[in-house]
């Protein structure tokens, strides 16, 4: 698969027209809301360019990576209150790297939170809270996460 025919390579050059667009975005790393379903606190992180997996990403992208997910699962804490952090990424419906990253929620935690994620559970789709909840994040991470790297574009 090349970058030319990838769903997330597509959405990111349009994504930045769209509302409410990147919550963060570096030259190598976006984060956006959750593109599956309006979960509050919901958000995917993903690489600029076309890979396909962790294993492809430069040095450079895996470095930041790491204070990326911490700065924003520190912000998710923050906003939504949440005392838990959950990641995935299968990479088995989009062969392009990303990694889903938010709380429970919906009075389920655990493997039955991730099953009704996983199943687009529309009990668990909020957009007027998950839309207030991003611009939320956009400002934690705005200020947090440009003191670790500068290039927030």
């Amino acid at each position: 698969m090349t970058g030319a025919a990838c769903v997330l390579c597509d959405r990111a050059r349009g994504l930045d027209a769209g509302d409410p667009g990147w919550l963060l975005r570096t030259d190598r790393w976006g984060v956006s809301m959750h593109p599956a379903m309006p979960v509050p606190g919901w958000v995917a992180v993903q690489t600029m360019r076309h890979t396909e997996g962790l294993a492809d990403v430069s040095r450079t992208e895996a470095a930041e990576l790491g204070p990326l997910l911490s700065a924003l699962s520190q912000a998710v804490t923050r906003v939504t209150g949440s005392r838990r952090v959950y990641t995935y990424s299968l990479g088995e419906g989009c062969q392009h790297t990303h990694i889903l990253l938010g709380p429970p929620s919906g009075g389920l935690r655990g493997t039955a939170f991730i099953a009704a994620l996983l199943g687009r559970d529309q009990n668990l789709a909020d957009a007027a809270t998950a839309e207030q909840t991003a611009i939320e994040l956009a400002g934690a991470l705005s200020s947090q996460h440009q003191t670790m790297i500068g290039d927030i574009k």
